[in-house]
């Protein structure tokens, strides 16, 4: 289906169906393709918080968590007990991130450490998979982000890639995937992203040529369309760029 003269270059379904390929299958650092990674279980997430925001942090991250669920449908509670969570999120400071990095994310090699440290604002975790995601860990050092002016996209994007839409694009744009765009909350390009990740045809573990026939079908239906239509505007319910208002 062709995409009208008044539609934004995201509209168009060609657009759509390489930015999700490119964000839900791509491997950073060059790495190929993978198959289709997301979570098909109910979501449990704890907090661990080592500042003195702690109650701004539980607010943020409660809030963009319920956007999420709205969005996908996914079942997203805090876990009772938290040690059972299989979505562990952390704030703390700066000087403890290389030791998080090793303890919480597993990272032994200390110039590896280095190399995301020095590159990196904040960092969310998956297991190497190539079917449903049964946990994620997201680590958000606050002196970092805020020194940065990245708090609350730290929020959004860590938590959002937790979903598994966990790679970086400069081709992919407006989008909170870009790491050189200037947009910090979900664009309505990311929630197309994510209403095609969590719609029921999409199972873990299909391969790139099985994803890009099933977006061609469901780009095709009047309702998808319509989806994508009015996604900027769905988008900014219960968004957290409303605390901006």
């Amino acid at each position: 289906m062709l995409a009208s003269a008044s539609e934004a270059h995201w509209q168009h379904t060609r657009y759509i169906e390489n930015s999700f390929v490119t964000i839900a299958l791509g491997r950073e650092h060059g790495r190929a393709k993978g198959r289709l990674n997301k979570w098909v279980s109910a979501i449990r997430f704890s907090i661990s918080d080592y500042t003195a925001d702690n109650e701004l942090h539980q607010q943020m991250t409660s809030q963009h968590l319920s956007h999420l669920a709205s969005i996908t449908g996914l079942d997203i509670t805090p876990s009772q007990p938290p040690e059972r969570a299989n979505l562990q999120i952390i704030f703390a400071s700066e000087n403890a991130l290389d030791t998080l990095l090793q303890s919480d994310f597993a990272i032994t090699n200390p110039s590896l450490r280095d190399q995301l440290s020095r590159n990196g604002v904040c960092f969310a975790w998956l297991p190497v998979t190539e079917s449903a995601i049964s946990q994620a860990k997201v680590i958000i050092p606050v002196d970092r982000a805020r020194a940065h002016g990245k708090l609350m996209a730290c929020v959004v994007e860590e938590l959002t890639q937790a979903l598994g839409l966990a790679n970086d694009s400069d081709t992919v744009f407006p989008s909170i995937f870009n790491d050189h765009s200037h947009n910090d909350f979900l664009t309505g390009l990311d929630f197309v992203l994510l209403k095609l990740m969590y719609h029921p045809a999409f199972q873990p573990g299909m391969t790139e040529k099985q994803v890009r026939q099933m977006i061609r079908h469901l780009l095709a239906q009047p309702d998808f369309q319509s989806l994508i239509d009015n996604a900027e505007r769905m988008v900014k319910v219960d968004s957290l760029e409303n605390w901006l208002d």
